[in-house]
């Protein structure tokens, strides 16, 4: 049995939103996927998965609500065996929604649109993976734009890990940071600035300098805000502003030449 122990992804589907109309088509479908994998008795098949130690099978057996079991729930302990578990008429306050499942279990948990999906994927914490199965782009779009999670694949699972030029990680409660390829050489790496400051630029930013006059403070606070009310005529004519960037540009050609020239120190 050593062989095929079994090993869940924290990033396998812990359960699914989907209208009760998607829930009634979509059950006979994922029974007939499971049974074409593993047949009809999965106990005895070379492929399926048992759980990996008698803990961990008390701690998913728990998990199953007998009530709202719709396919499935066998277990059998001296196998460590729990089959493919399917449970409907779910809530968020049901145990198997409370933690992270690592078994054979997948709760549906029905709402009326992708708006009541949403809000309730927000009001948990972030997930490390979302997954969105849907033929419409836009809602799609929607679905991801309007929650967070540490990584999302339309219309698959588990995929997204796969490339190693995409980064993997969670957020907030899922996680901090990511990796994979060059994410994980910068996730342990460190950028560091480096900034330089031509030795005639004092002169220019002269004003962040003390004594603090009551002008030099409102000018620096313009500036920091992004504001251009610190210049001495905020307001001139297009002429006057099309020479001032002239002039501009002719200084700047002359700077850039002389430093080629190696006729000026920075």
């Amino acid at each position: 049995r050593d062989s095929n122990e079994s090993y869940y992804f924290s990033v396998a589907p812990d359960y699914i939103l989907c209208s009760k109309r998607t829930e009634t088509r979509l059950i006979p479908e994922i029974v007939k996927a499971w049974q074409s994998f593993y047949t009809d008795n999965p106990s005895n098949s070379d492929s399926y998965c048992h759980i990996v130690n008698d803990r961990h099978f008390e701690r998913v057996k728990r998990l199953i609500d007998s009530t709202k079991v719709v396919y499935g729930g066998q277990t059998d302990a001296k196998q460590n065996f729990i089959e493919t578990t399917i449970m409907t008429n779910v809530n968020g306050n049901d145990k198997v929604m409370q933690e992270e499942i690592f078994g054979p279990i997948l709760p549906i948990v029905t709402v009326n649109n992708e708006n009541e999906a949403i809000e309730f994927i927000n009001a948990r914490p972030k997930p490390l993976a979302l997954y969105v199965f849907t033929s419409n782009k836009n809602l799609a779009k929607t679905i991801i734009n309007s929650t967070s999670s540490g990584s999302t694949c339309v219309n698959d699972v588990i995929f997204q890990i796969a490339p190693p030029c995409l980064p993997f990680g969670g957020v907030g409660e899922s996680g901090i940071g990511n990796y994979h390829g060059k994410n994980s050489f910068d996730a342990f790496s460190h950028t560091r600035s480096v900034a330089y400051s031509p030795t005639w630029a004092e002169r220019l930013i002269a004003k962040r300098n003390p004594p603090y006059t009551q002008k030099k403070t409102a000018s620096l606070e313009a500036l920091t805000k992004g504001h251009r009310n610190w210049l001495p005529i905020p307001r001139l004519g297009f002429w006057f502003w099309a020479f001032a960037a002239l002039a501009t540009a002719i200084a700047t050609r002359v700077i850039v030449r002389g430093i080629k020239a190696n006729k000026w120190d920075f």
